[in-house]
Formats: C-alpha cells, structure tokens, sequence
C-alpha cells in the first residue's frame, strides 16, 4: 500500500513538473504577420514551462510545422470551419478534452471564427481572442459573429486598438503589441552584402515589399509604383517577398508592365533580417492592416519606409523612418518620393530605446506572456 502510494506520489510530481500546453487556433502555420508573431513569442517564452500546440486547417510546403515539433510542439491539421462545420467543432472539443488544455487562443481577422471558441469552452478551456486586424472583407458576416463573440471569449486581446474596436465593439480589450527579436533585425552590413551578392545587386538601389500575396496587401497599386520607380531611377531593382494564391496574377502583371528582370519574386525566405538591411526603402500601400510586425522589423533596421496612410500611425515608434502616403495618389507620386528617399544618405542605426519602449520587444513579451497564462488558466 505504501509502494503504491509512493508510486502515486511520484506520478504526480512528474505531472506537475510538465509544461502547460496552450492550444492555439490559426488558419495556417505559415509565414505571415500574425504567424511570424506567434513563433517570435514560441521561441522565446521558457519551453520547460509553458509549450504551445497548433490547430491549423491547411499545411503548406516551407510552413513552420518542423520547426514547431522541434520545439516540442503538436500541430493538428482539423477541416475549415466554413466548409465542414460539425466536424471542425467536433474535433475541437474533444482535442481539449482529451488533452485537457486549459487555454486556448484562436488568432483572427473576423470574429466568423466565434463558434470555435465556444467549442472550446464548452470543453472546458478558458477562451481568448486575439484579434489581428482592422477589417476584413466579409463584413456581413463578421458582423453576426461578433454575437457569437461577446459569449464564446472569456478573454479579448487585439494587436492594436482599431484592431481591437473591430473585433469587440464597445467591449473591453488589451492591447498586446506585435513584439520583434529587435537585435536580430538590426542593420549588418554584412547581411547587405550578402544579399547584394546572391542577386548580383552592386551599385543597384534597393526596393522592396514583404508581405504575402493577398488583397489586402495591394501588389497591384505596388507594381504600378515599381513600374514608375524603374523609369525614374535606372538603377532599380525591386523585390516582393512572400506567396500566396495571387502569384499567377501578379506573375502576369509583372509581364504586362514590362518589368521583368526589374521586379523579383524572392518567395518565401527565412533570411528577412538580411533583406531589410539590403534593401534602401520599403514600399508598403497596404489597403488595411492590422499592426504590421514587417514595418516594426524595418524600424529596427533603421530602413527607410513609405507606408499608406489606411495603416495606424501607432506603427511609428521611431523618429525620421516612416513616411505616409494615401493610396488614392497616383503611383508616380509614390515612386518620386521612393526614389527620393533611395537616394537620400540614411542613418541606420537600431534606435532600440524606443522600439522597446513602445511595447515591441518580444522578450519582455514573452515574460508578460506567461504571467498572463498562469494568472487566467484557472479562471
């Protein structure tokens, strides 16, 4: 009987001494804003205590899966909601139920995605949102979702305040800021160099935009101002970083505008730190975003960027980097002023001090982070 005790005892010291794993919710695990945010905060919380698991709806070559399993965590791949509904909810509840996760965290544009919350809390788990835009195109429906919303989280976080005022209404949230490894993006010139070297760039200046290829991103406007900048400076050469459904579209504009050569579709790349030092200005005439982790990563890097003015200007957290312009001038008043700044000397210098007294710095993140599991798994 003592044995037997004893063994139980033991059992549970080992139970206790294992991480909590949260349970986080997001579309797919692949590199993007809201993506890249939620592995900044993974590698940097302490994985001995805490280890997050990932429902995903769709997996993708070059996603971050094999780095998440390498970190210790499970990625479960669940049907769309929107196309099969009673399974996704299904599976939801009972993957916390079997694996009793106390939290989980469903990142989103819209609130369409409410139902899984309450899957979630009826199986048990504290519920929270996090919401990563301003706006979304489905509106009609985000609109009945929100209902939903106001029962299915327990918890509303938003990477900004419109973001925030999008998702929750006149309901209380908290402001989590889009946190960067800002050391790692500061500006090398031996990153530029190597960059520079790889696409053959010597004497070149630089353009560039890194966002995926979607709507809201707007490459469209984006290669008509690349289009202007090559006729004003002969030493062009543009970048889009990224992928996405739009790719044979935007292949073919490229054809259209005459541009190939000129414009480089680089894909994903895992050395982003690297082009943001290569690159002299980023163009960036988002139709809407929520609070876009690239424009605080290029801040770190002390690079130059022209940035529509439908994005907050909360993103500014430095002096003298960031220039606004509305995406209702024409493409060539964006080019004038690009390859303006492109020849203008620029002092790269990280200005961290304020970058992380703004909020950005995913090491204090990640402290807050886990204070704020411990102190709301047991609500």
């Amino acid at each position: 009987m003592g044995r037997i005790s004893e063994e139980n005892s033991e059992s549970k010291e080992m139970s206790m001494n294992k991480p909590i794993r949260i349970l986080h919710i997001v579309g797919a695990m692949y590199p993007g804003g809201m993506e890249n945010f939620i592995m900044n905060l993974y590698r940097n919380i302490d994985r001995s205590q805490f280890q997050f698991d990932f429902i995903v709806h769709q997996k993708r070559e070059n996603d971050y899966t094999d780095e998440i399993e390498q970190m210790g965590g499970r990625v479960y791949l669940l049907p769309r909601l929107t196309k099969k509904p009673f399974s996704n909810l299904h599976e939801i509840r009972k993957l916390v139920r079997e694996n009793h996760y106390p939290m989980v965290i469903r990142h989103t544009a819209n609130a369409l995605v409410a139902p899984q919350l309450l899957a979630a809390k009826r199986a048990g788990a504290v519920t929270v949102c996090h919401s990563h835009n301003e706006t979304d195109p489905q509106i009609r429906l985000h609109r009945i979702g929100q209902r939903l919303m106001r029962h299915a989280a327990d918890i509303r976080l938003a990477c900004s305040e419109q973001a925030g005022r999008w998702m929750y209404g006149d309901q209380s949230f908290e402001v989590i800021h889009n946190a960067i490894d800002i050391p790692a993006f500061s500006y090398s010139e031996e990153k530029a160099a190597t960059i520079r070297r790889e696409f053959h760039l010597e004497g070149k200046h630089v353009y560039g935009n890194i966002a995926n290829f979607i709507a809201s991103k707007n490459h469209m406007y984006l290669l008509r101002i690349y289009r202007e900048i090559v006729n004003l400076d002969p030493d062009a050469v543009c970048f889009c970083l990224g992928e996405g459904d739009l790719r044979p579209e935007i292949e073919e504009e490229i054809q259209k505008l005459h541009l190939e050569g000129k414009v480089i579709l680089t894909g994903i790349r895992s050395d982003v730190p690297d082009f943001m030092s290569c690159l002299d200005v980023l163009v960036f005439p988002s139709r809407f975003e929520g609070l876009p982790l690239t424009l605080i990563e290029a801040q770190a890097a002390g690079l130059p960027s022209l940035i529509s003015d439908t994005i907050t200007k909360n993103v500014i957290v430095t002096e003298g980097i960031v220039r606004q312009l509305s995406i209702e001038e024409k493409p060539e008043v964006w080019a004038e002023t690009a390859v303006r700044l492109a020849m203008q000397p620029h002092d790269r210098t990280c200005q961290k001090e304020s970058i992380a007294a703004a909020g950005y710095d995913i090491r204090q993140l990640a402290v807050w982070y886990q204070e704020f599991i411990r102190k709301n798994i047991g609500r």
